[in-house]
Parts: structure tokens; sequence; C-alpha cells
């Protein structure tokens, strides 16, 4: 304790759409305790979701290209800061020794078998999880109900400052019709069983910029440009292409002031859903009973065919389907507006 305050480590290292579901359990976490010094042990990649957010007083990024050497150290700094309490939402060896090496009284994490690597040998305080297929932000409010009264899942998202948020804003101001909807696309994926294809993404883009009513922004970041090019190149009438993003507070603000977005299950995704903006997702491969966006609006495109392949479930989500998807999401966002229908 710090003059009777409460110490507390959040631990949640990567990936970018995980770290962005357990912004709702620190909202949880800093309601219940206001007052608390509350950290955030987190990897370079993910690090700009959590940066200057209000709610945090320290970020502690591992640097996890340094090896076995890095981490016995960075495990060190985490000890000198002899916190109260730790809690463990990743559920790996590696966060589960992080939670160790602070030597907290207090540890929390997820029983079996959502912790994994034996990461629930280092906690005294285990939340078991009453199905299989819970959503991701609702597993970590369950862990919050362990230490938590009550649940807060809203509040500050993903912290922009002021000069990126200028920046962005004029790029809007220049490219784009106010008096039509920006659609914000991201294509570009790591992994294949979440790729929608190529011409599909073209063919929705198509579509949209062809009912007059709408813009349509490619988003992309570091070494992505190609993907981008490779959707566009087959289309007739062409989108916006969004500055690469050098950073994700800067893909933040763009996709925040978008009026929709569209893309699989990916980092983006999440980080749009958290600022606010309405969703239409594709699912392959994944599960979006656990993986879709938490907040609403949102309108899931998913094959459930256990028969099909990712990629084949992928395919059959055809253009016309999302587009489909996407006017009856700004129908009911205008509806509940009060304004005109697009």
């Amino acid at each position: 304790m710090q003059n009777g305050l409460p110490r507390i480590l959040i631990v949640r290292l990567s990936a970018i759409g995980d770290v962005v579901r357990v912004l709702p359990a620190l909202n949880t976490i800093r309601a219940e305790y206001p007052n608390a010094q509350i950290d955030w042990a987190i990897e370079p990649k993910s690090a700009g979701v959590v940066e200057g957010h209000p709610l945090l007083d320290n970020i502690l990024v591992f640097e996890r290209d340094r090896g076995m050497r890095g981490f016995m150290k960075f495990c060190g700094q985490i000890r000198a800061r002899r916190y109260d309490i730790a809690v463990d939402f990743h559920g790996i060896l590696k966060s589960g020794a992080i939670v160790a090496a602070s030597r907290a009284p207090d540890r929390y994490g997820f029983a079996r078998p959502r912790a994994q690597e034996g990461s629930w040998l280092f906690t005294n305080h285990k939340a078991a999880l009453r199905s299989k297929n819970l959503n991701r932000v609702a597993e970590n409010l369950v862990l919050c109900d362990l230490l938590c009264k009550r649940r807060e899942a809203y509040g500050p998202s993903i912290y922009v400052p002021p000069d990126i948020q200028e920046a962005v804003d004029a790029f809007y101001e220049e490219s784009f019709d106010a008096g039509k909807r920006v659609v914000a696309m991201h294509a570009p994926m790591e992994r294949a069983e979440k790729r929608w294809p190529v011409e599909h993404f073209g063919e929705l883009a198509e579509r949209l910029l062809a009912d007059g009513r709408f813009e349509v922004m490619m988003t992309w970041g570091p070494g992505q440009r190609g993907e981008v090019e490779a959707v566009v190149s087959r289309m007739r009438r062409k989108p916006i292409i969004a500055p690469e993003t050098g950073g994700l507070k800067e893909l933040a603000w763009l996709l925040h002031r978008a009026d929709l977005y569209f893309g699989g299950d990916t980092g983006p995704m999440h980080i749009a859903s958290s600022m606010g903006v309405p969703v239409v997702a594709v699912f392959g491969g994944t599960d979006p009973a656990k993986h879709a966006p938490y907040q609403r609006p949102c309108e899931i495109l998913y094959i459930d065919d256990p028969k099909l392949s990712a990629e084949e479930k992928l395919r059959q989500i055809t253009a016309d389907m999302a587009y489909d998807a996407c006017i009856r999401l700004f129908s009911t966002q205008s509806r509940r507006r009060g304004d005109a229908e697009p």
C-alpha cells in the first residue's frame, strides 16, 4: 500500500484486439478503486491502445525481442514496484510469471481451461467461467467480479492526442464530401482463416460508391499497402486510400471519424467498436460468440456450418450480403437518431 491506497498491476501483453477488450475491465477496476495506482504490463505492438489512458498511472512495456535476460530484468522491475493486487487477463505462462514476480498478496486470474500453460499456478484467486462461449469482454468482466462489487464496462477508450486528432480531422476535411457517410474498410489480414476474399472487398466498395450516398476509405498499416492496392485494382470507381497509420492512435481516430466500419475479425475491428463506431464484421475461422465486438451496434456475417473450411465460409459471404448488412445498420442508426434513412 502507498498512503493506504493499493497498487494494482494489470497484465495483458498482446494482441491488439485482446488488449482493447480489457479496457472495459480497466473501467470497472478504476471505478472500484478510484484512488489506487493502476499500472499495465504490455508489449510494444499493443502499447498504443493504452498509452496516455486517463485511468492508468503507468505503462510498463516488455520488449519481448530481448530474450530471457530481458524478461528476467522486466520481472525484476515489476517486483520492485511492490504491488498489492495483480490481475492476469492473458492467461499464459509468460503473464503468469509476471504476476508471480509482482509478489502481490492478491493475484487474480482465470481457472482452467481458460488459463493455459500453467498460468493458474501463479494466482491465488481464480475465476471459473460458466461457459466456453463467453465473449472475451464478458470473460474479463467475470474476472473483475472477484475484486470489484459492480461492473462499469463503458468509459474512456483509446486516448488520442490533440495533434493526431487535428491531423486526421484535416485529412477528412480535404478528402470527403461532407454530405456523404464514410465507410472505413480494413482489408489486410495476417491469418488466412480470417481473410475475406479480395474480390469481395472490391465488389462491396464498388457497390457502396455506386450507391451515391457513401464514401469508402481503405485503412492500412506498415507493410500492408499492397493488400489495399490489390482491392483497388479490381475497382472501376476508386475509394480513398487513407494515409499509412504510423501507430494505433492514428488508426483509432481515422476510424472514430468514420460513420461505419467494415472488416474481419482483427484488431482494427475492436478499435473501431471501442471508439463508438458501428461495425459490420465478417467471420470465418473464429467464433463470433467469443470474438465479436461486445459493444453495440454491430452486425456479424457468419456461415455456421462445421462442414465448411474457414475459407469456404468467408467466400460464401457475398458482397451483396455485406452491402445489405451495411444498409441495415445505417438504417437502424438513422431511426434511432431520427435522421433520414440512407
